[in-house]
């Protein structure tokens, strides 16, 4: 029983880690894509 609460918050742990990187990819690609636009237009 404690193996597979410590297991939850290990995967809780990993799931979190996961989305602050996808969300900081997400922002960086977001960012250079304006950036892109913004070089091709103005």
């Amino acid at each position: 029983m404690r193996g597979l609460v410590v297991f939850g918050f290990h995967l809780m742990g990993e799931t979190v880690f996961w989305l602050k990187s996808l969300y900081q990819l997400g922002f960086v690609c977001v960012f250079g894509f304006y950036f892109w636009i913004g070089e091709l237009f103005f």
